[in-house]
């Protein structure tokens, strides 16, 4: 009987690091998600206020969110682009996706 309580105890010390390592992926793929949903809404707000021509308060606004802005003029079109880093702290996940990952967002606006 011993024996088998043992083999138990040495089944959950492999299987528990395995576990928590899936568990913080996921909490660290979350908020990338999460993140981006987050940078979605500050590029319409963004867009919104260029459309407005509203120059100032937009790098008011993105200053304060911590992110970068890009733009890019293309024939009559505007690419309004927004970058922000998030640090991966799960262990290992460097090797899968880039630490710090970055998101970009971006949307192409007619410029009147």
């Amino acid at each position: 009987m011993k024996s088998v309580k043992g083999q138990a105890l040495v089944e959950f010390v492999i299987i528990i690091p395995i576990f928590f390592i899936i568990l913080f992926s996921a909490i660290d793929l979350g908020n990338i998600i999460y993140k981006k949903y987050q940078m979605e809404n500050d590029l319409d707000y963004v867009v919104d206020l260029y459309r407005q021509n509203k120059t100032s308060e937009i790098n008011v606004y993105v200053n304060k969110q911590g992110l970068i802005l890009k733009t890019e003029k293309i024939e009559e079109t505007v690419k309004i682009s927004l970058e922000k880093t998030v640090k991966i702290n799960t262990p290992g996940m460097n090797i899968i996706i880039n630490n710090p990952y970055k998101i970009v967002v971006d949307r192409v606006v007619y410029d009147e």
